[in-house]
């Protein structure tokens, strides 16, 4: 029964390790679709009412830019850190110190929590009042991945 449920947590990483390398091709591939996404939140153009909030607003290329490069970046990290995780975890399977293995993967999944609650939620959400915008509101697909992240992160660090 333990080397069930051990495989399972290593399944599950591995899932989410693909997931995040999806991610980062899909914004490599087609820059533009969600690069599009950044621009309209952090300009604020399509949320209806930022007078009040106008003061919020970025402008500026460069910073879409670099924080469209951040996103994609720590998606990649994510990536990596659960890719290393599955591999210490299956090195670790049949020791003692499977428990200790998950260390990367558990650091993975931590950082795909607060991507995806932090940007997509938090800043996206709120900061930026994507929540009032129809066209351009992540805060339900950050929900998401930040609770299926979770779920993962929670399960993983249970002993076996």
């Amino acid at each position: 029964m333990i080397i069930a449920v051990k495989l399972s947590k290593i399944v599950l990483v591995a899932a989410v390790a693909l997931f995040s390398l999806l991610v980062v091709f899909n914004n490599l591939v087609d820059y533009q679709s969600n690069y599009l996404y950044v621009q309209h939140v952090m300009t604020m153009d399509t949320t209806g009412n930022t007078a009040q909030a106008e003061w919020r607003a970025v402008h500026n290329p460069v910073i879409w830019r670099g924080a469209y490069s951040l996103i994609i970046a720590v998606e990649a990290v994510i990536a990596l850190l659960c890719w290393a995780g599955v591999i210490f975890m299956i090195r670790n399977i049949q020791n003692e110190d499977f428990h200790e293995s998950k260390s990367l993967a558990l650091a993975g999944l931590t950082l795909g929590v607060l991507l995806w609650f932090l940007a997509f939620v938090g800043i996206s959400g709120e900061w930026f009042l994507a929540w009032q915008s129809r066209s351009w509101n992540g805060i339900q697909p950050g929900f998401r991945m930040a609770t299926l992240f979770l779920l993962t992160l929670f399960y993983l660090s249970q002993k076996e």
